[in-house]
């Protein structure tokens, strides 16, 4: 048996996050566990927009946060995370989704982000494909970019290697072991870890190992996808990556490609407990290869992109990411239980709010006064709930339909 001051459970963006600020804050030797390779799984298939604008003023200090971490991996590893800072394009024609534009342009520019407000022939001039009606509402958001989420999840576990965390890829963890109300390690494939402290950052994976211990997390694994159509000279990587609520849209340049995806009316929702160990070959219940999402989405789509008519779509990319039915994440301790913490429920934002994520989790296991108020994301805010009742589920699943930024 090894004996180590923390364990964390996962080898995507969110738990390489933890590993790197945990080592970041001296918090003693440090092991993560990933079960397959790291930064291989859902993390690897997000499209990965860093946007800072966000209607909850409590989410911005974490997004910005990831930004910092991007600097700080790429000085410590000496490596490029290939971060696009193209900007963002919020566009909206429906009066009522240009009032929720105002409202976060009005929450943003009170955190300090910059925002301007285009009419359409700027518009125009930065992302070509796009086509608007001199009735809609447009906001600039200069600062954000967007990033691969495979190499950010490999940058935080290269920064906390570097920094003398310990990585042991190949290792699937069979269970929790605790002892009374207390957490006291965890059995593996590659023998058993005694430590004070695990960190459950499995990604959709984490419920079901938390369930083992008596805990229900607030949240289910929603299928996210999104296509990339055929290169044009329309599209550009220079070009900004656009939202469009009007067509529950959103775009970003894949080099010369455009990256598309739907928040469809009826999202996916996967019992976890019947996810396979990898998502590799997974095949949905429903809507099996995103047709009825695509063809559900194309008509509105095609009122900002023509051109979606006529261009070959060769790529579909599907994952899962854990949504909540408030859209807020699955962080930190349950009273009932010591030594555990969770680092999950990214409600679709898992890229984009990494840093934040890591470095609350990593204050709360440290003892640290955590930098944001972790009270929104406290595990038992909804009570005792069933992570597989269907209708939980499709409550979770419906918190991403009605998804609006990035």
């Amino acid at each position: 048996m090894q004996t180590v001051d923390m364990v964390v459970i996962g080898g995507g963006v969110l738990g390489g996050a933890v590993a790197f600020y945990l080592a970041k804050q001296k918090a003693g030797r440090v092991t993560l566990l990933e079960r397959h390779s790291v930064a291989q799984g859902n993390s690897s298939l997000a499209a990965g927009l860093l946007t800072r604008g966000r209607f909850k003023s409590h989410l911005i200090p974490m997004v910005l946060e990831t930004y910092k971490a991007v600097d700080e991996i790429q000085s410590i590893t000496g490596e490029s995370l290939g971060m696009h800072r193209t900007g963002c394009l919020y566009a909206a024609v429906a009066l009522a989704h240009q009032k929720e534009i105002r409202e976060l342009v009005d929450v943003s520019t009170q955190a300090g982000l910059k925002a301007d407000w285009l009419n359409i022939i700027d518009v125009a001039q930065l992302v070509s494909w796009v086509k608007l009606p001199r009735t809609a509402s447009v906001v600039f958001m200069p600062e954000d970019g967007y990033i691969d989420g495979y190499a950010l999840a490999s940058g935080y576990i290269k920064g906390a290697k570097k920094l003398g965390v310990e990585i042991q890829e190949q290792t699937e963890v069979l269970s929790i072991c605790k002892e009374g109300q207390r957490v006291t390690g965890v059995k593996t494939t590659q023998g058993d870890y005694s430590s004070p402290l695990v960190i459950d950052a499995a990604g959709v994976w984490a419920g079901t190992l938390a369930h083992e211990l008596g805990i229900g997390f607030p949240m289910a694994p929603v299928r996210s996808h999104y296509w990339i159509t055929a290169e044009h000279p329309s599209f550009s990587p220079q070009q900004p990556f656009v939202i469009l609520p009007d067509a529950r849209a959103y775009a970003r340049p894949e080099s010369n490609r455009l990256l598309f995806g739907f928040r469809e009316t009826q999202s996916v929702a996967v019992d976890p407990r019947e996810l396979p160990q990898k998502m590799d070959g997974y095949i949905f219940k429903k809507d099996p290869h995103g047709w009825e999402s695509l063809l559900e989405g194309v008509p509105e789509f095609s009122k900002f992109f023509p051109l979606i008519e006529e261009i070959e779509i060769p790529t579909y990319i599907k994952g899962l990411s854990n949504y909540t039915p408030d859209g807020n994440f699955v962080l930190g301790a349950i009273p009932s239980l010591g030594g555990f913490l969770a680092a999950t429920g990214c409600a679709g934002a898992g890229i984009a709010m990494s840093g934040g994520i890591g470095r609350l989790v990593a204050e709360l296991a440290t003892g640290r006064t955590p930098f944001v108020d972790a009270a929104p994301h406290r595990i038992d805010r909804f009570g005792e709930i069933d992570p597989f009742d269907p209708a939980f589920l499709q409550r979770c699943g419906d918190a991403r339909s009605g998804k609006i930024t990035g």
